[in-house]
């Protein structure tokens, strides 16, 4: 019996991979290590606040996932966030219509995501560059159009898509299942989007053996910062106000979700949307987890940038091993 279930669990682990594997007995670790700690861990109102509180990181860390296996980066999402809620924002008080006002700063959004890659194709700026650059300057518009200021009033209608609930579950988490969902399956089985691994690993053979190249590094630059302008809007949906200070840092979040998933983010070519599915879900409970013990926020952005560098060293320690052995 004993070895019939060995068997399993050996079985199951190579169908994952050893990198899921490892991720998902540090999830089970920490979830069992905060049961024992607190009864109120495993709660149905405490699945919300997990979730709820990482949403917004998670939605970004999608996209981001394709840009960092295509061999890019993108730190601008953090910034796209919150000029999409203040867009929107000010969009809806002025009178514009709600689904207009959505049109208009995703359309917004996806236009800054073609500049990021245009950076790249045209100038041959790296993304590390062209990325911080455009982050600091839409935080620089975000403060002067807001004037640092809340922009509220928003109408109820808007604010549903933040704090409503769709069978019992707010409608933020519902969005964020659905995409990881679509894009895990097309990621996995859809011949364009699986180009992002051979892009990721050698843009020059990928070149040469007639792909789009640049036409992909668009799309995936634009895909980003369409989920980061998604992200903004819920945002503003959620708070029922926008504010330039939102999602202040939150690129290291994301980044470090995408990481410890499996994304190397040394080489691209690498990861996968469960591995990112799994990240995420481990840096969503190693927040609440701090916010439970009481532990101080400071210590949390030391774990974060602990963990990140970690999950570099594992991938490359990982991906060298199985060099190795092929």
């Amino acid at each position: 019996m004993d070895n019939k279930i060995s068997y399993q669990v050996k079985r199951t682990m190579n169908r994952l991979g050893l990198h899921s594997s490892a991720m998902i007995m540090m999830l089970l670790m920490l979830i069992v290590g905060m049961t024992i700690r607190s009864p109120y861990f495993l709660t149905v109102g405490n699945f919300e606040v997990i979730m709820s509180s990482f949403v917004l990181e998670a939605i970004m860390a999608i996209g981001l996932t394709f840009v960092i296996i295509s061999g890019g980066i993108d730190l601008s999402v953090s910034a796209v966030l919150p000029m999409s809620a203040i867009l929107v924002a000010m969009l809806l008080t002025a009178g514009v219509p709600i689904a207009i006002s959505i049109i208009i700063v995703l359309l917004f959004s996806i236009l800054i995501g073609f500049f990021n890659a245009g950076l790249k194709i045209v100038l041959n700026v790296h993304p590390f560059i062209a990325t911080l650059a455009m982050q600091l300057t839409l935080r620089g518009l975000a403060l002067v159009i807001s004037k640092g200021e809340n922009v509220s009033g928003l109408p109820k209608a808007f604010t549903q898509l933040g704090q409503g609930y769709f069978l019992g579950i707010l409608i933020p988490i519902w969005i964020f299942f659905i995409l990881i969902v679509v894009f895990g399956y097309l990621l996995k089985h859809h011949k364009f989007f699986q180009q992002v691994y051979f892009i990721g690993w050698d843009p020059d053979a990928a070149r040469v053996s007639g792909m789009k190249v640049n036409f992909f590094t668009l799309f995936v630059f634009g895909f980003s910062s369409l989920l980061a302008g998604l992200a903004g809007i819920l945002a503003a949906a959620q708070y029922g106000a926008a504010h330039n200070s939102f999602a202040l840092g939150a690129e290291l979040k994301v980044i470090t979700a995408v990481a410890i998933g499996g994304t190397s983010m040394v080489r691209g070519g690498t990861g996968t949307m469960f591995g990112t599915f799994l990240g995420i879900m481990f840096m969503a409970i190693l927040n609440n987890a701090f916010m439970m013990s009481g532990i101080s926020t400071y210590w949390q952005d030391v774990v974060t940038g602990v963990m990140l560098l970690l999950a570099i060293l594992l991938a490359e320690t990982l991906k060298s091993k199985k060099l190795k052995l092929s």
